[in-house]
């Protein structure tokens, strides 16, 4: 097999475990935080490592420029949107789930240099000190971003939410009144 082909492997599991695990609406929501911490991020830290030559992308022939294969920031997508799908609400585990992200991450780095896809400067060091700070501004921005957009539709509620507030309530039927209180009652 052919090592140029190898990111469009990975690609498409990336592709059929999004298609698989995450909900199509979710994908439509998500899509936009993967695009930013996912493939925006990773064409930022590619071209940073490229620069101070830590680490860089070999065998992409017409498959990439400058240094950045065209495949690694839609896989860096799908996978970021992944990752916020499964990211829990417990701050404990936000903690325990990044950090198991970035060590997958380092696992996968280390694959794909064994594999020949990338070359690293410093072997394990080149596939530690990205991830970390790449993981924890991630994580931290989608939570500050999702807490804004749900500020934001509380704010302004959907077309359903506000055709939920036309429909008449059920009527509740009103306390008796105490013993006391019938004295002062107007009566008929």
């Amino acid at each position: 097999m052919a090592i140029n082909l190898i990111p469009f492997i990975y690609t498409a599991v990336f592709a059929g475990i999004v298609l698989a695990l995450v909900p199509r609406q979710e994908i439509r929501r998500l899509s936009i935080y993967g695009i930013i911490f996912g493939g925006l991020f990773d064409g930022i830290v590619v071209s940073i490592a490229n620069l101070l030559g830590e680490f860089k992308y070999i065998n992409y022939e017409p498959f990439g420029l400058m240094g950045i294969h065209f495949l690694a920031p839609v896989s860096w997508t799908l996978f970021y949107i992944i990752y916020f799908y499964h990211l829990p609400t417990k701050k404990v585990y936000i903690y325990i789930y990044t950090t198991m992200g970035i060590f997958y991450s380092m696992l996968f780095c280390q694959m794909i240099t064994k594999l020949g896809v990338l070359s690293l400067a410093h072997g394990l060091y080149d596939s530690i000190i990205p991830f970390v700070p790449w993981y924890i501004i991630a994580t931290w921005g989608y939570l500050k971003l999702t807490k804004i957009d749900d500020t934001f539709e509380s704010v302004n509620p959907t077309e359903h939410e506000q055709r939920r507030f036309l429909y008449p309530a059920v009527a509740k039927k009103l306390p008796k009144l105490n013993e006391e209180d019938s004295d002062e009652a107007p009566k008929d």
